[in-house]
């Protein structure tokens, strides 16, 4: 059985592997490019001033690839960092560093609900976030009575190679099974079948990372969605095989 994955190339290994291994044939479709943010100087005075932080905290992966080489590759001793989940943690584990929080459930309301206790009036904040980023954790943190400072660190845009490859998986198949990790990944979707999105959504057997991207697939009308229960390409992986099995 096919599974389409449509993270991002450089991102797709874990989940490839993790598929295959349970026996499913994956196609790769990627559907989104990390680029840097329209203006980039924000970023690079936040990298520049990190001594006026507490905390930096990265929502994801992406986040840090993004963040740490404008900082240097390094993050000063003091400083403490929080992230969002497993994934986030080791990719800053790549550049040997150890987070000191990590979310127990991985999205913006985890993060926000574990972070939350360990701030006050005397902490200011350093989020690096794609420009689509919910200001849901943002908001809360200011809401608990720091000082939270976001800055874009990345954008997300749709590869130039994705109507083709598309055209050549979906064209007089069904389109099946396909992962979708974030509701960006899921537009980016929808908007390559255009005019025949409605007639062909049926079709869609989803994956779901998490609520945030169920709660978008239902906004464009999908149906058939199995979500994970836990963060990761596991999660993914047994999110289909609690379908097919």
């Amino acid at each position: 059985m096919r599974v389409v994955v449509t993270r991002a190339a450089h991102q797709a290994a874990g989940l490839t592997a993790a598929l295959e291994a349970a026996g499913f044939t994956v196609a790769h479709l990627p559907l989104l490019d990390v680029v840097p943010p329209a203006d980039p100087r924000p970023l690079e005075r936040a990298a520049s001033e990190l001594a006026l932080y507490d905390w930096v905290v990265f929502t994801s992966a992406n986040a840090v690839d993004a963040f740490l080489p404008p900082a240097g590759g390094a993050l000063p001793h003091r400083l403490r960092v929080a992230v969002v989940g497993p994934a986030t943690a080791e990719a800053l584990r790549a550049y040997g560093i150890e987070p000191h929080l990590t979310a127990r459930r991985a999205d913006a309301e985890g993060l926000l609900e574990d972070l939350a206790p360990h701030v006050d009036r005397s902490r200011r904040l350093l989020l690096p976030q794609a420009a689509d980023a919910r200001p849901t954790l943002a908001e809360g943190l200011r809401r608990a009575g720091a000082e939270a400072v976001v800055v874009v660190a990345y954008d997300k845009g749709l590869p130039a190679d994705a109507p083709e490859r598309a055209a050549r998986l979906f064209t007089g198949t069904p389109i099946g099974w396909v992962t979708f990790t974030s509701p960006r990944i899921v537009r980016h979707f929808v908007e390559l079948f255009g005019e025949t999105w409605e007639p062909r959504r049926g079709e869609l057997r989803a994956a779901s990372i998490g609520s945030v991207t169920t709660a978008e697939l239902r906004q464009q009308g999908v149906e058939q969605i199995s979500e994970a229960t836990e963060p990761g390409e596991e999660g993914l992986v047994a999110a289909v095989l609690a379908q097919e099995g």
